[in-house]
């Protein structure tokens, strides 16, 4: 078994291939990104208790105390 087996991704797959985060889902940490500076995605500044993140290709909202996903905002354009 491969890690790209452990974390979900199929092999050769980018994350961006995978279904997108579902709201209320806790992604592994290992699958999370948290964002420091949300306006280079063109986010405005983050809602008391949550964090910007990317999941799997897409901009999500997380909770900071549970860690779960509040809202799926959209893919990340691509650089």
């Amino acid at each position: 078994m491969t890690l790209l087996f452990i974390i979900g991704l199929r092999p050769g797959a980018q994350a961006a291939d995978q279904a997108p985060p579902v709201a209320g889902d806790v992604p592994p940490p290992g699958q999370t990104q948290l964002i420091d500076n949300p306006g280079i995605y063109g986010l405005g500044p983050g809602l008391p208790g949550s964090r910007y993140a990317v999941v799997a290709g897409y901009l999500v909202r997380i909770d900071t105390a549970s860690g779960k996903i509040q809202s799926v905002l959209r893919p990340v354009p691509p650089k």
